[in-house]
């Protein structure tokens, strides 16, 4: 296939969930195993700056068709690293029994536990519990592995290369073994996030569900919703969460910026004389115009959004394709749904932010399938991809 550099790192953005680049890449056919060999970086995602840092390592990717569900490995932490991540419970990890060697040297993370369990054959986890020190990462049609860290030396490369190739055609054969159950689907659903919840423990399963139940509709709520007439009068919570964002602090920041644009300026003509008060005239300009702003496009979002959801008008759509942006709000990435519906016979174009719902968005996608469309009745490219929310 020979993806260009653009799209490899892109598709190996996805999977790390940090913005990589890719230095070189080569493409290479090794014992009938497409695979490209490639060198990246990236910076560690951390909310003070000083402490994250860039990492660099040789990855291989399957350049084959594939189709996997969601999973991160990587060796187990030991120490007091390993008992803090315990702990907190960052991560769910995937335990087989019949094989406690590789469940005690690796961390295998899947949102969608059933399908990577069997994904994971027993001969792939014989592989990696014989193999040190490995990594790997899957979705969908792009699989990657590679030593965390680790750049390979020209004389390290046809070792690696030739280990990677095991592992692809482990994961093939796993591929195959899933196709034999088209009962279990690969999309991680809702109900996945809930088990993996439970499995993770810890501070940061506590968190997940949390989120979860703050956020998740129901597929009678969104059929009771969308059945109601215009305007609708009764939004469920959940999907005034997951569409509404939450500006309170940007509100509280305008008012604050206002209030200060007000007050220092009264303080600084009283108390200084002369020239010194024009000091006081650039101070509201810059304060008042900051506060006004945030206020303005903080209760503009929001009403815009609440109107969509009251007054917007149902049409049948799809989603053409999803997009991944740089940008991340509250810790969470945005992308973004290039959505076309009909209306009046024309076929529309548009696009819609989202931030959650990504997995279903590009399953329906690449299933070209129909989905319900939210359009606003005042802006016909403000739009709702409601099958794309977190629906139960």
């Amino acid at each position: 296939m020979n993806q260009p550099t653009e799209s490899l790192a892109e598709s190996l953005s996805e999977l790390f969930c940090e913005n990589v680049a890719v230095a070189h890449q080569e493409s290479r056919e090794q014992d009938g195993v497409n695979l490209i060999v490639a060198e990246i970086s990236y910076r560690t995602s951390s909310s003070n700056s000083q402490s994250s840092k860039r990492v660099r390592q040789t990855v291989t990717v399957l350049d084959d068709d594939i189709n996997v569900p969601q999973f991160v490995l990587f060796p187990h932490w030991k120490g007091i690293a390993g008992m803090v991540f315990s702990a907190i419970g960052a991560m769910n990890d995937v335990n087989f029994q019949d094989s406690p060697k590789f469940s005690a040297d690796y961390l295998l993370h899947a949102w969608n536990e059933k399908a990577v369990r069997i994904l994971f054959t027993p001969e792939l986890r014989e592989y990696f519990s014989r193999h040190a020190g490995w990594s790997a990462r899957g979705n969908r049609n792009c699989i990657t592995v590679f030593k965390q860290g680790h750049v390979c030396k020209s004389e390290e490369l046809d070792e690696f290369l030739n280990a990677s190739v095991d592992i692809f055609r482990l994961l093939q054969a796993g591929e195959k073994e899933l196709d034999r159950h088209p009962e279990i689907t690969r999309e991680a659903q809702v109900q996945d996030a809930y088990a993996a919840a439970e499995s993770m423990g810890g501070i940061a399963g506590r968190i997940l569900r949390k989120e979860l139940d703050r956020i998740v509709l129901s597929s009678d709520e969104v059929q009771q919703f969308l059945a109601q007439p215009v305007p609708r009068l009764d939004i469920p919570a959940g999907m005034q969460r997951q569409v509404i964002p939450d500006v309170k602090m940007l509100i509280a920041m305008g008012v604050v910026f206002s209030v200060a644009g007000i007050v220092v300026p009264v303080l600084v003509f009283l108390m200084l004389q002369g020239n010194d008060r024009l000091f006081a005239i650039p101070f509201a300009a810059m304060f008042l115009l900051v506060g006004g702003l945030m206020l303005f496009f903080s209760i503009r979002h929001g009403k815009r959004k609440y109107r969509l959801l009251r007054r917007g008008t149902v049409q049948t759509g799809r989603i053409e394709r999803v997009e991944r942006t740089n940008t991340e709000i509250n810790s969470r990435r945005r992308y973004v749904l290039h959505v076309s519906y009909d209306v009046g016979g024309q076929t529309r174009q548009t696009t819609a932010n989202v931030y959650s719902g990504i997995e279903r968005a590009r399953s329906l996608a690449d299933q070209n399938a129909p989905v319900r469309v939210l359009v606003d009745p005042n802006d016909e490219k403000h739009v709702l991809c409601v099958d794309s929310l977190l629906i139960t």
